[in-house]
């Protein structure tokens, strides 16, 4: 009777630290994936280097994160849906993707599709050119919005 009550508690024993072995290794691994998705959600890289391969994108009216990141992985400009829908969720852009047609490229961050997709503006932003375009759309900005103002003046005169 005692080597029964023994070898059930030895069994009770193996049987919990199996279990806590099983749950140590799900919270290790997921913690893993975690890291590895907030790591590349503020970390981006592009699919390629270099000048990449350009693909025309197509967002339609009402198309989600989700859709769109179906479409950019579809046509090989990212690598992860999920990760670009957490990408595109955590942008200063989340949410004002423009449909429209978009020549975007695998040498692009997802960041910087998404900002070419909520800007409107359907042309390739180059590597290197980057500063520049930022300036010239700051200064076109500029200009649409003193246009503006001066047919108001005028309008309201």
């Amino acid at each position: 009777m005692n080597a029964k009550k023994v070898g059930l508690g030895l069994l009770d024993t193996v049987v919990k630290v199996a279990f806590i072995i099983v749950i140590a290794m799900f919270i290790i691994k997921y913690a893993k994936i975690g890291y590895s998705y907030g790591y590349h959600i503020f970390n981006q890289t592009p699919v390629s280097s270099g000048t990449g391969r350009t693909v025309s994108v197509t967002i339609k009216p009402g198309d989600s994160a989700s859709d769109i990141g179906d479409t950019l992985y579809s046509k090989g400009l990212i690598t992860d849906k999920l990760l670009f829908k957490f990408q595109e969720k955590f942008s200063e852009y989340s949410g004002k993707e423009v449909p429209g047609t978009y020549e975007l490229s695998t040498s692009m961050t997802p960041e910087e599709m998404i900002q070419i997709m909520s800007s409107g503006n359907t042309s390739l932003v180059q590597e290197g050119e980057d500063e520049a375009s930022e300036e010239s759309s700051e200064a076109v900005i500029g200009a649409e919005i003193g246009s503006d103002v001066g047919s108001e003046e005028s309008s309201s005169d």
